[in-house]
């Protein structure tokens, strides 16, 4: 069983992405196949642990991440691509400091 599944909103989910498959999913949303990308961790069968972005119309990513109920779901915003490929690789990698990457706030729904 895989244990992170990259889901693009146009094209093929990705079981266990490497982080050069996560930056290719991003890059075809910046050739404009698309607008977002869920990273989910398969083990939460809850389907309430993940990370997902959205590029937005200027070029900047919305990325958000969740880990359990609605009050633990954050968001913030990168400047770029770039920015937001490093924030969904150190999420998805438990890379040591990833939170202290970016300013997230509470997502209020």
């Amino acid at each position: 069983m895989p244990i992170l599944k990259a889901e693009p909103e146009v094209g093929e989910s990705i079981d266990d992405p490497s982080e050069d498959a996560i930056f290719m999913l991003l890059d075809d949303i910046e050739e404009g196949q698309g607008n977002y990308l869920i990273i989910t961790r398969t083990a939460d069968a809850t389907g309430h642990t993940y990370a997902q972005t959205y590029r937005n119309d200027d070029g900047s990513y919305l990325v958000e991440y969740r880990a359990g109920g609605a009050d633990r779901h954050f968001q913030t915003i990168a400047a770029d691509m770039r920015t937001a490929h490093n924030l969904l690789t150190a999420w998805a990698f438990e890379l040591d400091g990833w939170r202290e990457r970016a300013e997230w706030s509470r997502l209020e729904l």
